[in-house]
């Protein structure tokens, strides 16, 4: 018997991407993702444009396996405006022998894909073929690995996100990778609660005319946590599991997490009402994205966006934003209530002060200092190897909690060179992970770890640095591979 709901969501998505524009966002977008996601993406992935972010990777891959026919599969391709792009960049770059296959449900924007691809002229490069990706399956592509499978804001539309991620892992191999940006917040793209009560504060704070709704063409007076997917189709269907399920079956080499409340302020609901000409609308955006990155990095919220690159092995060192590693950032859909009676019933690792360990000379963090460590000095302690160990004690209180934090004191040398550097945080071979400073920054950084706790006493924590450096590049008598440097530690 025919799933009726299930075949009325495809009639509705296939009608909600009829539009000829798919793909747009309003000016304040543009502004908030320029001036503060870009830059990130260039810090942490090495591009700073959305279609170089999946032309470079496809081109390391390709150059990386050169025996290998390049084969590109990208899963729910719509009108192929992205990958005519890609298809454009990679001839540009050199890369001319390539075939991307690119699967969609609707038919038609397969015949718009097609249009654009001979208009292009790129028929010798791209083919289009009719999938529904919950029931896709890679033995219809037989074949070579693929160089890359690319996903690109689709993965939220997936019921059978677990039935599309086997098949993506057998697809790539142990050569390929799988690239994707998308959304990984609450399903339907809603709120969580603790985000809901910050958004109803910051809405209450906006003049009518900023509340107006693009899509229902009324002034909602009252932030109003619409369900995408309640009235049909598949959009947001199940993003909340897309980042656990990803930490499940795949290995991160890079991971960009970012968005939660300058979502609501910059879509295409309320978006249009912001003006990045007029300085009150872009300082109100500003202090928003500067809210949101603090309590990103605390984990009292989590991030609702992100760009991976993922394979089945991984790579030697993940790079990522700060401390926010795929693990960091998963959100525990099952806790949606935020009362004090909850929490005070809950075992958190808050519930008992923990000791702070300080690595400065004499003092008590000298104790935990294993391997790739130089001897502490009055104000703290270098790392002086390519990678550092220490091994903390699990106190008693934090034994019982089935999340163990480590919160950190730090900072880092970066030579004249440098803009920036990059460092990984692993237990045994699991990136728990990462943190990069900037030369604009100053002074001492505080970030937080989180990871599931390990059995026994103690445990090793291993740093690793991404790039080597020395004060005696900028003409120092000092000839040491200085990495970060300690200040506190406290485990709990």
């Amino acid at each position: 018997m025919p799933n009726t709901d299930y075949e009325a969501r495809v009639a509705d998505q296939i009608a909600q991407y009829s539009a000829s524009k798919i793909h747009d966002h309003p000016p304040i977008y543009q502004y908030w993702s320029n001036t503060y996601i870009r830059p990130r993406l260039n810090a942490v992935i090495g591009v700073d444009t959305v279609p170089g972010f999946y032309v470079e990777h496809i081109r390391q891959r390709a150059a990386r396996n050169a025996h290998q026919l390049v084969r590109i599969l990208s899963i729910g391709a719509g009108d192929a405006e992205m990958e005519v792009q890609i298809a454009q960049q990679l001839l540009a770059s050199g890369l001319g022998t390539f075939r991307l296959e690119g699967l969609e449900l609707s038919p038609i924007l397969i015949d718009r894909a097609k249009q654009r691809i001979h208009e292009a002229g790129l028929d010798a490069h791209i083919t289009m073929v009719q999938s529904d990706l919950n029931s896709w399956s890679h033995a219809a592509s037989p074949g070579d690995p693929y160089t890359a499978v690319l996903a690109s804001h689709i993965l939220h539309h997936v019921v059978e996100l677990e039935n599309l991620f086997a098949n993506v892992a057998v697809a790539i191999g142990d050569t390929g990778v799988f690239l994707t940006t998308d959304m990984i917040g609450r399903n339907g793209h809603m709120r969580w609660p603790e985000a809901l009560a910050l958004v109803n504060a910051l809405w209450d704070t906006l003049p009518e005319a900023l509340r107006y709704n693009h899509i229902s063409g009324k002034t909602d007076h009252a932030y109003v946590n619409w369900d995408c997917c309640s009235p049909g189709g598949f959009e947001g269907i199940r993003a909340q599991d897309i980042l656990p399920l990803l930490v499940q079956r795949f290995q991160f080499e890079k991971f960009l997490a970012f968005g939660n409340l300058p979502d609501v302020f910059c879509d295409r609901v309320y978006g249009p009402n912001f003006d990045p000409g007029i300085p009150a609308h872009t300082r109100f955006i500003d202090s928003v994205e500067q809210l949101n990155s603090l309590l990103l990095e605390l984990g009292v919220l989590k991030p609702t966006m992100m760009y991976a690159v993922i394979s089945n092995h991984g790579a030697p060192t993940a790079r990522m934003w700060k401390n926010l590693s795929p693990q960091f950032c998963v959100r525990d859909p099952g806790n949606l209530d935020l009362s004090p009676s909850r929490q005070k019933s809950q075992p958190l690792a808050t519930a008992f002060r923990p000791d702070i360990l300080s690595f400065r000379r004499g003092e008590s963090g000298e104790h935990s200092l294993r391997t790739g460590w130089d001897l502490p000095e009055a104000w703290g302690t270098w790392m002086v190897d390519n990678e550092a160990v220490l091994e903390l004690a699990i106190p008693a209180g934090a034994k019982k909690c089935p999340t163990l934090t480590v919160r950190m004191r730090l900072t880092a040398f970066l030579p004249r060179r440098l803009d920036s550097r990059s460092f990984t945080f692993k237990v045994g071979e699991t990136v728990i992970g990462g943190l990069t400073f900037f030369r604009h920054e100053k002074g001492a950084k505080s970030f937080t770890l989180e990871m599931d706790t390990p059995g026994g006493d103690t445990f090793l924590l291993r740093i690793v640095a991404h790039e080597q450096a020395s004060p005696d590049e900028d003409g120092s008598e000092d000839h040491r591979s200085l990495g970060l440097a300690l200040l506190d530690i406290a485990v709990g």
